[in-house]
């Protein structure tokens, strides 16, 4: 039988030598940020303004463009510098996984037509469901964002599980971030739910604003992903 003492999962300081009190800050931070959006979006006086702030080129999407990206490059550049630690096939998952970030992030702000204005090229605006210059808003890829986000909320939960039962070693994810995963699991699920019923507009229209802070969690946790495993090679090099 595996015996676990309390919070071992949580609070475990080996391999990643993270204290209990950034534990926690990491654990709480998305349910803090989730239920600070729910809570502007209550009450009727502040709802405006949670939409402004989730709207396109605004707050929330500025960041989250800029945390996906910032993790894109620090993930290639980690997996090339421990690339003789890690070995040829995690080094080519973090190197991918990387790239897939900076993708997104230069998604966010299609590709750069946000800050030069540059039109978008006729026969893509046709194909493309707001008009932008991007590939997740082509009509055949618009409707499964939701079944992409849920399917890295199961990977991320997937990982954890990989940990405990200390499956690909490399690879796998901390606890710490279950919150994260689960959060953003189930909000994919939830969104792949009403895209197949009825509901009223004005509750569809919060559920797809929220999506803005959804991808900021998914930014968020790709980064704290890579910072938490990347230290780990950092300070046990010889364990890997």
């Amino acid at each position: 039988m595996i015996m676990v003492k309390k919070n071992d999962l949580l609070f475990l300081d080996e391999p990643y030598k993270i204290n209990r009190k950034l534990a926690k800050i990491i654990f709480i931070s998305p349910i803090i940020i989730t239920a600070f959006i729910i809570f502007i979006f209550i009450i009727p006086s502040t709802r405006s303004f949670g939409f402004w702030l989730l709207d396109e080129n605004n707050p929330i999407e500025i960041l989250t463009f800029l945390v996906f990206f910032i993790g894109g490059i620090y993930g290639v550049v980690k997996a090339i510098k421990f690339s003789k630690v890690l070995g040829i096939g995690p080094t080519l998952f973090y190197l991918i996984f990387s790239f897939f970030l900076i993708l997104i992030a230069m998604e966010e702000i299609a590709w750069g037509q946000w800050f030069f204005h540059f039109e978008t090229p006729k026969d893509w605006q046709d194909i493309n469901v707001q008009g932008e210059t991007t590939l997740h808003n082509i009509s055949a890829i618009q409707g499964q964002n939701d079944t992409l986000r849920f399917i890295f909320g199961m990977g991320g939960l997937t990982g954890i599980l990989f940990r405990y039962y200390k499956v690909l070693p490399q690879i796998n994810v901390h606890f710490v971030l279950f919150s994260w995963f689960l959060i953003i699991a189930c909000y994919a699920a939830l969104d792949i739910i009403t895209d197949n019923i009825v509901i009223d507009s004005g509750v569809l229209h919060a559920i797809y604003a929220i999506t803005e802070v959804i991808e900021l969690l998914i930014a968020g946790s790709a980064f704290l992903y890579l910072l938490l495993n990347f230290r780990v090679l950092k300070m046990n090099p010889s364990n890997n």
